[in-house]
């Protein structure tokens, strides 16, 4: 009895009418249908309302998504780099170091490395207007292949890690003589963008063109600011110029603060020892905040150079084929003043 009743509810369930938006995945039921003019039409309607709620689907999409370019050879993958915006507006996007599998003839490595670059500036939005390449400083081939493509050498980084030769010694969250270590908020987030860009070379401060939303995507837990009298002067914020997620940018004033000496290295410290395999990257041209850090146990692990191709430079370049100069050569020439860009006024809260 248990069985037949089971039946009937089934056969009930087959029975049952849904009602559905014609879409691609109803092809299959299609192909039952006799009629040649109404299947296409059918056809046509399922193509329009599946793009329709793919349309729906992409602007749900958080905007400047990570894009992967590819190179192919006889149906195999031989190579690969993805770009990946550095900032909200998408006028700077990040193009990673190639990754080159199995290469065989008739490709060369560079030839392979320049393609999937220049790949990769082809199909970015209207609105870019600046790429970035990270490379290691002894990277010759990568570097020479970028300068090949219009890029030019912008700055250089030093990423540091902790001596952990003590592991044993604790610091003291407490002995802090100024503000503490703040976090970052809705409250502090105009002071710490300011003071972000304030230490930026107009140049930079320009590429990256750093807005609040920006800030808050490099905001998480080990991010933070020391503040003294509602004035930053340091900041730790997650680098998302770097594929590894665990590298920090520390940022300190042009010129350096005495005040930061007896607790830097303590916060310093309490970073590491929460993450001690993080890894904090600052500006070569920083040279007594380079100096502090290596005084204070830190460890230079690697340096790296970082490239840009600015629309700016590749109009330049073409009107007075200038390629090899230095970007900021590049921009003096279109100011007489010298001076690239104009110091950017304090944001204001809203």
């Amino acid at each position: 009895m248990k069985q037949d009743l089971n039946h009937v509810l089934n056969s009930n369930k087959d029975q049952e009418v849904t009602f559905e938006e014609l879409h691609i995945r109803h092809l299959n039921l299609l192909m039952d249908l006799r009629s040649e003019n109404l299947n296409n039409w059918f056809l046509k309607m399922a193509i329009i309302n599946t793009f329709d709620d793919l349309k729906i689907f992409l602007n749900n999409l958080k905007k400047n998504k990570h894009k992967c370019i590819i190179a192919i050879e006889q149906r195999k993958i031989i190579g690969y780099l993805n770009i990946f915006p550095l900032n909200d507006k998408g006028t700077c996007l990040r193009i990673s170091k190639p990754n080159l599998i199995n290469i065989k003839a008739p490709i060369t490595e560079k030839e392979l490395t320049l393609g999937l670059i220049k790949k990769s500036i082809s199909i970015t939005d209207i609105k870019t207007t600046s790429w970035v390449i990270n490379s290691d400083i002894n990277n010759n081939h990568l570097i020479s292949s970028a300068r090949e493509l219009g890029f030019q050498p912008l700055e250089k980084v030093k990423l540091w890690s902790k001596n952990n030769n003590n592991p044993n010694k604790k610091t003291n969250k407490d002995s802090y003589s100024i503000d503490e270590f703040q976090e970052i908020n809705k409250f502090n987030l105009i002071n710490v963008l300011n003071f972000i860009r304030s230490n930026q070379s107009p140049l930079i401060r320009t590429i990256l063109d750093l807005g609040q939303k920006d800030i808050f995507n490099r905001n998480d837990l080990n991010s933070g600011a020391i503040i003294y009298n509602n004035s930053v002067l340091c900041t730790i914020l997650k680098d998302i110029n770097f594929q590894n997620s665990k590298i920090y940018t520390l940022t300190t004033g042009r010129s350096w603060d005495n005040r930061l000496v007896p607790v830097l290295r303590q916060i310093l410290n309490n970073f590491f020892e929460k993450s001690p395999y993080y890894i904090i990257k600052t500006y070569e041209e920083n040279t007594e905040l380079n100096l502090y850090l290596e005084n204070s146990d830190f460890i230079n692990k690697f340096q790296e150079i970082i490239l840009v191709r600015n629309t700016i430079v590749r109009n330049e370049s073409k009107q007075i084929k200038t390629i090899n100069q230095s970007l900021e050569s590049i921009l003096e020439k279109l100011n007489p003043q010298g001076n690239a860009y104009p110091s950017p006024f304090p944001l204001k809260s809203k």
